[in-house]
């Protein structure tokens, strides 16, 4: 089961390029000053979604889930009067499971989009979902190291001392102001607001077509937006894909005008492109740019056949692994990696940018169904944990909840969702985030020069 530890350390150096020369023994007994016990039982050949059993350790005031042990009398790391150490627990198996997403190749459950279902998750049995539990494995290991070894092997991910930041949009509606949150209006009976959605509807400028002030919000906080724009206007199975048509020139100088700005125009692969190459190269054809990255509509993934056509594509990432139901880590990784390809057992080429906070998950009453009070207090932790680790926090907040008209209601004495991802913008810039665009971060993470 080399690929098991083949794409473990992958990661691993490419968060602490240092690691690479110093070696350590994995089960078998060897000359390393440091051992990790080696994972021996049947899971990964049976190909089971998911452990029978997990067990809990408590590792830096972190109580951290480890998979695949017969017991957890061991204490977690020892170190010897010989200067070397052992890790008793097979922490290469418990990241390669979880950062390769495993259960979700392996696993049966699927929604009515064939998406993977968050409730079917190690991580919702388990409840850490806000927890970057690879990204502890990980450091867990560059601690050994650099006490065994004496070295320093801090990590300098982003050519800074910080985390860095991916704002993003997803463009699916730029007309539907009127008859969305116009029917809200109607129903609250607000009826100054819903003249004046009406009326912007009616001079042709909807409240919702609103991207230069979505690019004016990102430039206030030194950030960069990355729109990814759904290039098919037509329904898909009954369900709704944009309600506007790119090809049109008025949206192909939109493009343009928006990478001239220095922000970028990345492909929303529209329903039904996330297992057929053939119509997601006609989706990315329509841009105005040639997109390096995609994110599917609704999120959509199918983990059997999705991965083969982005690697197919050529794109250079990726960004749509987040479940749509909760806030947090799907892969227990908060910086991008390259996806497990099953069939050929190595990394895919196309790096990951994962999703970690859409705004339509904190509000709709299918997810978490947050006011925007409770959803500021929900981020927090899971901010907290990205910028312990330097990590990537990819965030997504459509152009609608830039507008004061949303979907859904504001309960009244509540902050807008626009000013949730204001108070966000503020936490991030204390931090000394930096921002990048997703084709930036990407190539960052590929190791490829920056201008």
């Amino acid at each position: 089961m080399n690929y098991i530890y083949d794409y473990a350390l992958l990661h691993f150096h490419l968060l602490y390029p240092k690691a690479r020369d110093i070696s350590f023994t994995y089960g078998e007994a060897g000359t390393a000053k440091i051992t990790i016990k080696k994972y021996t039982g049947s899971f990964f050949e049976k190909k089971r979604p998911r452990p029978q059993q997990v067990f809990w350790k408590e590792w830096n005031g972190a109580k951290l889930p480890f998979f695949f042990e017969e017991d957890d009398e061991r204490e977690l790391i020892t170190y010897y009067p010989d200067g070397s150490a052992s890790i008793n627990y097979d922490i290469i198996a418990s990241a390669f499971y979880l950062l390769s997403g495993w259960q979700e190749y392996y696993g049966p459950e699927r929604d009515r989009f064939h998406r993977y279902t968050y409730k079917a998750s190690v991580q919702a049995r388990y409840n850490f979902i806000t927890i970057p539990v690879v990204n502890y494995y990980f450091e867990m290991l560059r601690e050994v190291m650099e006490r065994v070894h004496g070295i320093n092997l801090q990590q300098d991910h982003w050519g800074n001392n910080g985390m860095a930041t991916c704002l993003t949009c997803d463009v699916d509606r730029l007309h539907s102001a009127w008859r969305v949150a116009g029917k809200q209006l109607l129903f609250h009976a607000k009826a100054l607001d819903l003249t004046m959605v009406l009326l912007q509807k009616a001079v042709g400028r909807d409240a919702w077509n609103n991207l230069p002030e979505v690019m004016a919000t990102a430039e206030k906080y030194g950030a960069k937006t990355t729109f990814f724009f759904l290039p098919s206007n037509q329904r898909y199975n009954g369900h709704p894909n944009a309600d506007h048509d790119l090809t049109k020139l008025k949206y192909q100088n939109l493009m343009q005008r928006i990478s001239d700005r220095g922000h970028e125009v990345a492909l929303h692969g529209s329903f039904g492109t996330a297992n057929d190459l053939v119509q997601l190269k006609s989706d990315r054809s329509k841009l105005a740019q040639q997109a390096q990255g995609n994110r599917f509509h609704y999120l959509c993934f199918q983990p059997e056949t999705t991965p083969q056509v982005l690697q197919q594509s050529n794109l250079a990432y990726d960004s749509t692994l987040g479940f749509s139901e909760h806030i947090g880590f799907r892969n227990s990784y908060c910086h991008p990696f390259f996806p497990f390809d099953f069939q050929n057992r190595r990394a895919h080429k196309f790096v990951e940018l994962p999703l970690m906070l859409m705004d339509a998950t904190l509000y709709d009453v299918n997810f978490m169904h947050l006011k925007p009070q409770e959803a500021l207090e929900k981020i927090k932790p899971m901010l907290q944990e990205i910028q312990k680790f330097k990590g990537l926090f990819t965030l997504l907040w459509h152009n609608e909840n830039y507008s004061k008209y949303n979907e859904y209601a504001v309960p009244k004495g509540e902050p807008g969702w626009r000013e949730v991802l204001e108070k966000i913008l503020q936490q991030l810039k204390a931090a000394d985030s930096v921002f990048y665009t997703c084709a930036e971060a990407a190539a960052i993470a590929k190791g490829e020069p920056q201008e």
